[in-house]
């Protein structure tokens, strides 16, 4: 049985009503919530391919670890699927990433909300959205391109950057405690 917390909102549908649940996928013994209410300095992204979007982002912090995130496509009935967020520890960002530096306002603790995501009968924890202090936001969701990310509020010039899977208007937006 899927172990739900109190981050579902009131208004989601009776648990018999979902045939899968797809949550954030973190193999650490670290707290996500923790790990992705930390402060941000720099931010990074990969790309295969210039049309397809980013692979992968990272968020860089001030003592120079890093969180990766990327997406994984999960088949959710016959010619559909769903990308969901996954996590992992970064060391230090690869020599062929693209890195940035973001606004002041996310050096210190953070704000941090699942976008999840109703479909085919599917609960899934799709998107992330940061928020700072000031009000500005990073929104990370799967791409429309399969693996690919979807990235709002960094990048503004980067071609493709951001063409999500879903029009953000579809997700439930849960803050992450």
């Amino acid at each position: 049985m899927i172990e739900l917390g109190s981050d579902i909102p009131a208004n989601a549908p009776p648990m018999k009503d979902w045939m899968n649940y797809l949550p954030f996928v973190f193999s650490q013994t670290t707290s996500l919530a923790a790990e992705l209410k930390r402060p941000v300095r720099k931010v990074s992204i990969d790309i295969v391919h210039p049309a397809w979007g980013p692979r992968f982002l990272a968020l860089w912090h001030r003592d120079g670890t890093g969180l990766k995130i990327f997406s994984q496509m999960h088949d959710i009935a016959e010619r559909s699927e769903i990308g969901v967020l996954n996590f992992e520890k970064a060391d230090a960002p690869a020599d062929d990433e693209t890195m940035v530096d973001v606004s002041a306002a996310f050096d210190c603790n953070v704000e941090a909300f699942k976008l999840i995501l109703d479909e085919e009968g599917t609960r899934a924890e799709c998107g992330l959205a940061l928020q700072a202090n000031n009000g500005d936001q990073i929104t990370i969701v799967p791409g429309a391109f399969p693996y690919s990310l979807a990235i709002l509020g960094v990048f503004a010039s980067t071609p493709h950057i951001f063409e999500p899977e879903y029009q953000l208007d579809r997700y439930t937006r849960v803050p992450i405690t």
